[in-house]
């Protein structure tokens, strides 16, 4: 493993730390989560997906998390009649 250092201003030192601080994840994690989609290297699974929604899940009531949820399962089935 190889170490790579970040020199910053204070403020975005600060504001790494909140966002690391939000997600309960430490910099490290963190500044890892953020690059790895950009550098090619974050793998699209199922885990993943759930993960980006970690910090919604709670803030919207549950009537609209399943009008949410079921809109989205919807996008998920395929229309046969549209590929005929």
């Amino acid at each position: 493993m190889t170490t790579v250092t970040i020199h910053a201003e204070d403020a975005f030192a600060t504001a790494l730390r909140a966002y690391a601080d939000r997600l309960g994840k430490s910099v490290n994690q963190a500044v890892k989560d953020l690059l790895s989609p950009i550098l090619g290297l974050h793998r699209d699974n199922a885990s993943n997906r759930v993960n980006q929604w970690k910090a919604v899940y709670g803030c919207i009531p549950k009537e609209e998390s399943d009008f949410v949820r079921k809109a989205i399962a919807a996008q998920h089935t395929i229309d046969e009649e549209m590929w005929k």
